[in-house]
């Protein structure tokens, strides 16, 4: 009989607590890939591809999850862009929230190319693009149901080591990207399907076209490696979280951000699983904090 994997094992990604500030930290290894991938366009399985080719480490939104103070820089860059509030970032300010990785993948790096290629422009560039229809369909079945849990507005207030942090830069960088919520499916859709379009034409637009590959997963090890003059390996070219295993790997978060709350919350009580459910089942009560606290 096969073995069932624990959470810990099959999401070890999420079981990572670091602390660094970023804001100390400088270059260490050159930046070599830029991929701009958006959210569901296959990052887990190129943030995999690039570390079996040696460009690790590649940069992922689960990088924010494992050392959420970075977070505070990302909506600091973000809203210097989208918001025109403070100042736009500079090699210096990439270098130091990016100078431990030799490539990135995935939002919230890859809402950023035009500026990742100005500072790093030896690095070599791969736009990985899926079908609009598809792609929010999938974001539909994953992202969307992760940022509308009603378990997070409580977690923003009980979770302040990942939580809270992160709310803020999801909630700048979604809104950038694709505009407010809307109650009309049909207009959601469009602003989704609208900003994705532009996110990617602004990276062509930036990068010339001798300078970057076209790239689908589907085309394996062979157009990348070629491009960027590496071996291919004898191993498959990894197919990672497709949208059942996003689910799975978003409820193993959760779970977490609600074992930490009980522990920052109540340190000297023991941790206890009814408790967490006891308490996510209060959280619709307390939705409009969280509305409140972004407006």
């Amino acid at each position: 009989m096969e073995k069932q994997l624990t959470d810990r094992e099959r999401f070890p990604r999420y079981y990572v607590e670091n602390d660094i500030d970023r804001r100390k930290c400088e270059r260490v290894v050159p930046m070599k890939v830029l991929v701009i991938g958006m959210l569901r366009t296959g990052t887990l399985s190129m943030q995999a591809a690039l570390e079996e080719l040696g460009f690790g480490p590649c940069h992922h939104m689960h990088f924010c999850f494992q050392n959420p103070m970075e977070c505070e820089m990302w909506t600091e860059a973000l809203n210097a862009k989208f918001r025109n509030k403070g100042r736009k970032y500079t090699k210096k300010e990439w270098d130091q929230l990016l100078g431990h990785c030799q490539a990135i993948t995935d939002v919230p790096a890859s809402a950023f190319i035009p500026e990742l290629h100005e500072a790093y422009p030896d690095a070599k560039v791969v736009i990985v693009q899926r079908a609009p229809e598809s792609w929010y369909r999938s974001c539909q079945r994953t992202v969307m149901t992760f940022t509308n849990s009603k378990q997070l507005p409580l977690l923003y207030f009980l979770d302040r080591y990942m939580c809270r942090r992160m709310a803020p830069m999801m909630q700048v960088l979604l809104t950038s990207l694709f505009g407010s919520e809307h109650k009309d499916p049909v207009k959601m859709k469009q602003n989704w399907i609208r900003g994705y379009m532009d996110a990617y034409q602004e990276a062509r637009k930036a990068v010339p076209e001798e300078q970057r590959l076209e790239f689908a997963l589907e085309q394996g090890w062979g157009p990348l490696c070629e491009f960027l003059g590496v071996e291919v390996p004898t191993t498959p070219f990894p197919h990672q979280n497709d949208s059942s295993t996003f689910e799975a790997g978003i409820n193993v978060l959760i779970k977490r951000m609600w074992v930490r709350a009980a522990k920052l919350n109540a340190p000297s009580a023991p941790i206890e699983s009814s408790r967490a459910i006891f308490i996510s089942e209060l959280t619709s009560k307390y939705r409009f904090l969280f509305l409140i606290a972004h407006r």
